[in-house]
């Protein structure tokens, strides 16, 4: 009986008209997987080293990586331990960022260790203006600032940029403080590094202040100019860096954390106890331009 069901006429009918039936909704279908946050993910370009030519540098505390993939490109001893200096800033910056919005106001108080930007006691300024000026002129009294007016204690700041770095798996580092002024205890590898450069420029505003060379920032009533200069001296000489973050200690010696732009491919650099921290870098910008394609893929 089963059998004569397929033999009917019937039954073929029904399929031709089902088959029919179903390739006139296909591309509505394909419309609305397309739609699909699940279905419409793109895999990011795939970075490819061609060569085996290895630039000489001043240290061999470096790495390169791809952001888009996270790919390790090119590196030497990424996870011995190093000082990171006032790379540690970048913690500083973006735990701030997580705590406080941009335009809540900060009564300075004047600190005097290490770079600053000259804050007076109780000059009135907005979070933005000390995160710039960290950023910027990597301001110890700016660092100082942000960390006191956390609920509790500059410990208490302090124990929530390690919270940040421990987030990320970043188990490498550790903060005693929030200026990067040396301590034993205080310490990174460049894998660590460049995974704090990572996330810090997928924030907006770190992206947009890191570029800027120069400019004078104010207290909220004018009564009072501070003149920061980037302590990024390949800003506007090498076109393929856009920041990030310098740091130099006489234990640290020099190091630098690079957001590199390859014709839109993103790239973040560190290089730490280097000698020339900057020359060292354009060797890796260098390496980069003629090492590296990206396959893309369809």
């Amino acid at each position: 009986m089963h059998f004569k069901f397929f033999h009917s006429r019937y039954f073929y009918f029904g399929l031709l008209f089902g088959t029919a039936l179903f390739l006139s909704f296909l591309p509505v279908l394909k419309f609305d997987l397309r739609q699909n946050s699940i279905f419409s993910f793109k895999h990011p370009p795939q970075p490819q080293v061609k060569g085996n030519n290895y630039p000489v540098l001043s240290t061999d505390s470096y790495i390169l990586l791809d952001t888009a993939t996270n790919q390790i490109l090119l590196s030497s001893r990424p996870y011995d331990r190093v000082y990171p200096a006032s790379t540690t800033k970048l913690a500083t910056v973006l735990t701030a960022l997580n705590m406080y919005p941009l335009d809540e106001l900060v009564t300075a108080k004047a600190y005097s260790d290490g770079k600053i930007m000259e804050l007076r006691d109780g000059e009135t300024v907005t979070v933005k203006t000390l995160v710039s000026a960290l950023l910027i002129y990597s301001a110890n009294d700016a660092a100082y600032n942000l960390a006191i007016h956390a609920p509790g204690s500059t410990q208490a700041f302090v124990s929530q940029m390690n919270a940040l770095v421990a987030k990320y798996g970043l188990k490498d580092t550790h903060f005693v403080n929030y200026d990067g002024l040396h301590d034993p205890d205080h310490y990174s590898t460049p894998y660590d590094l460049a995974q704090l450069g990572r996330l810090a420029s997928q924030n907006p505003v770190v992206r947009e202040i890191v570029k800027t060379k120069s400019t004078d920032l104010t207290d909220v009533n004018h009564q009072f100019v501070h003149h920061v200069t980037s302590t990024n001296e390949l800003l506007g000489l090498v076109p393929e860096i856009e920041g990030l973050k310098t740091g130099w200690t006489p234990e640290a010696s020099g190091s630098f954390i690079g957001l590199i732009n390859l014709n839109g491919h993103y790239l973040i650099s560190v290089v730490a106890q280097s000698q020339d921290r900057f020359a060292d870098t354009k060797l890796l910008v260098d390496w980069a331009k003629s090492n590296l394609t990206w396959h893309t893929y369809l």
